[in-house]
């Protein structure tokens, strides 16, 4: 799902005998393995991951991928690029808080991508974070539990497991979660505090805490 119409970003699940997928060239994908594993293979090599890795393939390179478990891809047109290789990146988690973690799989402290940034975030229990306006696009989709989105002119909407929202740059946001959830994040261009526009907040149920918004503010200003 893209406003822009070059972007896609979706979730893929194959919970029984493996499936075959084929990459088309000119289409660079980040792919996440949230449960079970995938073989990849194209000419010259090959690439295995499990549950909480990454892979970055790039748009010049056919492959073909034995899926066995579920996956969040984000898929872009783009330049083929010869010296864009297909890379597995590991998870960062970025945010490790009372109330939430969040683990990035690619962006600025995971893969040094200032474009885009992909994450997965795990909500403890019932919370909500302060209000922000950030100077990003989000792709949001929920994977477990809810989300209510509180919107700056009173609005609110709420997504549950497989639904999905886009939340455009600038747009003033309270996320809340009614209960403990887990779901998948896209921001074009990548997360960071400068461009969070998160606003100040010591609520008791704000879900990062000070030491928590610390630490992610210091794995940024290392990137």
């Amino acid at each position: 799902m893209s406003p822009q119409g070059t972007t896609s970003f979706s979730l893929l699940a194959k919970r029984s005998e493996a499936a075959l997928r084929t990459k088309p060239v000119g289409v660079k994908e980040h792919i996440i393995c949230t449960a079970g594993s995938m073989d990849v293979t194209y000419e010259g090599g090959s690439f295995h991951i499990d549950a909480g890795e990454g892979l970055l393939l790039p748009a010049h390179l056919a492959v073909d991928c034995n899926c066995d478990g579920s996956f969040a891809i984000m898929a872009m047109t783009a330049t083929a690029d010869a010296e864009e290789k297909a890379t597995v990146v590991k998870k960062v988690d970025v945010v490790d808080a009372p109330g939430i973690t969040i683990s990035e799989h690619f962006g600025k402290v995971a893969s040094n991508d200032a474009a885009m940034s992909l994450a997965r975030a795990v909500v403890k229990g019932a919370c909500e974070e302060a209000f922000q306006a950030p100077l990003f696009d989000e792709f949001v989709v929920c994977d477990e539990g809810s989300i209510e989105f509180l919107f700056g002119d009173d609005r609110r909407l709420t997504i549950s497991p497989g639904e999905g929202v886009f939340l455009p740059k600038s747009l003033r946001v309270k996320w809340i979660w009614p209960t403990a959830t887990q779901y998948t994040v896209l921001c074009l261009p990548a997360f960071s505090p400068e461009l969070s526009g998160r606003e100040a907040d010591a609520g008791a149920t704000v879900a990062k805490d000070s030491a928590s918004m610390a630490r992610l503010e210091a794995l940024h200003k290392g990137t």
